[in-house]
């Protein structure tokens, strides 16, 4: 629905900028600091997230008699249909006047528009620094090397036929013969999709992790 206003880093003040690919979206994107890389992470692994762009749009709203402009940081969709835009913050400069007037257009406009706005910040991004660690892990393998679906149905079909409960990684790979570095990479893909359930945001990821059917 929307395709990223900026598309270029080096286009964009800011420091320790990300130029990461999206399984979800299937290309790379270009966030502007670590507090937008670590939130990306967590709308990529969300299943009820069906589609999002990284600065989305470039609005424009009144603001003390004068017309302000502001690029959001994310606009993502959900399942149900629900749309919102948002913006990824650091607490501390919440109380920056550059920083309210930027937050305060960018709601302005949401109300006029009829969408949701949400404001971000590193205290709700980084409360599972457990999980925010596996999914940078499985992100990167799977840019270096997405898994077949033939794979994904395999691993699928063995964890319905012969696992009705959670089981280890360890456990599958015994059980399939599939070499540990293959099936932590499919199996973190299925992950990541939504396709099955884990225990990856109370342990860390690897031939302990569990996993079972969703439902």
């Amino acid at each position: 629905m929307y395709t990223p206003v900026i598309t270029d880093g080096s286009k964009r003040y800011g420091n320790n900028r990300w130029y990461s690919f999206s399984p979800k979206l299937k290309r790379n994107i270009y966030l502007f600091s670590d507090l937008e890389y670590e939130h990306w992470l967590l709308v990529e692994s969300d299943p009820q997230i069906v589609d999002f762009c990284e600065q989305p749009l470039e609005i424009i709203s009144p603001i003390n008699g004068k017309a302000k402009n502001s690029i959001f940081d994310m606009w993502v969709k959900y399942k149900n249909g629900n749309q919102e835009f948002r913006e990824i913050k650091y607490s501390t400069d919440l109380k920056k006047a550059n920083v309210i007037e930027q937050i305060t257009v960018q709601q302005d406009w949401c109300i006029k528009n009829g969408y949701k706005h949400r404001v971000k910040t590193e205290k709700e991004i980084r409360e599972n620094r457990c999980l925010l660690s596996n999914l940078k892990i499985i992100l990167k393998t799977i840019k270096q090397s997405v898994p077949s679906e033939i794979d994904q149905y395999k691993i699928k079909k063995l964890l319905k036929d012969n696992f009705p409960q959670r089981t280890s990684l360890e456990t599958i790979i015994q059980i399939s013969k599939i070499s540990p570095h293959r099936l932590l990479s499919v199996i973190g893909f299925m992950i990541i999709n939504g396709e099955i359930q884990s225990n990856i945001s109370q342990n860390y990821f690897g031939i302990n992790t569990e996993v079972w059917i969703n439902g």
